[in-house]
This record gives structure tokens, sequence and C-alpha cells, in this order.
């Protein structure tokens, strides 16, 4: 069986060539992609950081908000009993 070293030095040019390429296209891609969203990750932070103060500071919250957190708690407490019991 006689190889053609030629055919494949080619073939793996042609390779070579089409990944550059393709590499080229995603980083065009990526330099013309909006940066991702870093807001919403400050903002739930914050979020966080202001929850575990009003926690440790034992600031008083207003009535209807620790009624509406009580309702909360106790509808996810009431779902998590119910999905529990059913499961097999």
């Amino acid at each position: 069986m006689e190889e053609n070293w030629y055919a494949v030095q080619q073939q793996a040019h042609d390779r070579i060539t089409e990944a550059r390429a393709a590499a080229r296209g995603h980083a065009l891609m990526r330099e013309l992609a909006p940066p991702p969203h870093r807001g919403r990750y400050a903002v739930g932070i914050a979020l966080i950081r202001l929850g575990g103060w009003l926690l440790a500071s034992g600031a008083a919250l207003p009535i209807e908000f620790s009624r509406a957190l009580a309702l909360l708690r106790a509808g996810t407490d009431r779902s998590l009993r119910v999905s529990r019991s059913t499961r097999p």
C-alpha cells in the first residue's frame, strides 16, 4: 500500500486552517456579546446582607411585613410537609 504523504499533509493543513477560522469566529462573537449582568448578583448580595443586619440588630419590622413573612413561612412549611407525605 502506497501512502500519499502530500495528500495527508494537505488534509492536516486544511483542518488547521478551518480550526483557526472557527476560533476567529468565536473570538469575534465573544467581543460583540454584551457583558454578563452583574447587577442582579450585587442586588442579591445586598439584600442578603441587609437581612442579616436586620436580624442581628433586632430591628423592629412593621407588623404588616412580619405577618406577610409569617404567612410565607407557614405556606412553605405546609407545602414541604405535603410533598414529604406524598413521596412513596
